[in-house]
């Protein structure tokens, strides 16, 4: 994708829809694509653009549940348009600053914590009876038979000829997914509904009283479960302990440890799958910590 090319398309959609020209465009590039700030004295606004295709419906989608459940801001959606072949968001520029920005001061991190996990409880506290989500209206109790539904293809993917995974890396996934009955049984077999990308740095904060002004990006919205969202919360500024102070409040099952890097291994297998993206000595690091609780919790054996 063309920057410029992005830029322009934005500032022609922001004139469309407000009848002026934007006094303020910023283009900025983040994980999944780009996105442009826009303002006037009329409106402030956000347009997105991503490398997935089909990745803004979901985001709309999520977008919507997560402000149905959370008690503060979340971003609404103003346009859902397309030019020149790109598809693209316009959503409310909400006021705030990013949380990874938080100063390290006791204070501010702790007004942050214990706001932002108050609101995090309240998201996971919504469940689901008839178990966790595959689609629309589709379920399954078995918390291990959705997860091969959500990853199965990531794992086709893997091991794939055209997956950038090394050949030892494809044997190590092999190896993850047919231990997965064995790694995720001891989780408590709940649904919950997640944002399934809460890391800090998808949460504005008051600059001021440091708590939560908005909560952003959602990546699969939908009723899985609570273990999938915490492992985000040692992605980014993990000296917060934000996952541990999490547990203080609700403790986990055993085994939590090994199912955090688990799940953070497929995540990374996720994106791979869905953008192209590919570090071998970052997933590599996160297979030798696995392998690392595997031996120091289980003696080799799972």
């Amino acid at each position: 994708m063309n920057r410029l090319q992005l830029k322009r398309i934005a500032e022609f959609s922001y004139k469309t829809m407000f009848r002026q020209a934007p006094q303020v465009s910023e283009i900025h590039e983040t994980f999944y694509g780009w996105v442009v700030f826009l303002a006037s004295d009329n409106a402030k606004v956000v347009v997105k653009f991503t490398r997935e295709i089909g990745r803004l419906a979901k985001e709309v989608e999520g977008l919507e549940r997560l402000r149905q459940a959370l008690p503060c801001p979340v971003p609404e959606v103003v346009f859902f348009g397309r030019e020149e072949g790109f598809d693209f968001i316009m959503l409310e520029w909400l006021q705030g600053i990013s949380a990874h920005q938080i100063p390290n001061e006791k204070h501010a991190i702790k007004r942050f914590s214990d706001n932002y996990l108050e609101l995090l409880h309240t998201l996971h506290s919504i469940s689901e009876p008839r178990g966790f989500e595959l689609e629309r209206e589709r379920f399954d109790p078995s918390f291990t038979k959705a997860f091969c539904h959500w990853m199965e293809p990531v794992y086709r993917y893997v091991v794939s000829d055209a997956s950038p995974f090394t050949p030892i890396q494809k044997q190590a996934y092999r190896s993850l997914w047919e231990r997965r009955d064995n790694i995720l049984s001891e989780a408590l077999p709940e649904p919950s509904l997640i944002h399934d990308d809460c890391h800090v740095g998808n949460i504005l904060v008051d600059p001021k009283s440091f708590e939560v002004s908005a909560i952003l990006d959602p990546c699969d919205v939908g009723f899985k479960h609570r273990e999938m969202d915490i492992f985000h919360l040692f992605d980014v500024r993990p000296e917060m302990q934000l996952a541990e102070r999490y547990q203080q409040d609700v403790p986990l099952q055993p085994g939590f440890e090994l199912r955090r890097w688990y799940f953070s291994l497929w995540d990374d297998a996720k994106h791979s799958r869905n953008i192209g993206w590919y570090d071998e000595a970052w997933i590599q690091n996160k297979l030798s910590q696995f392998d690392h609780i595997v031996n120091a919790e289980y003696g080799s054996v799972i």
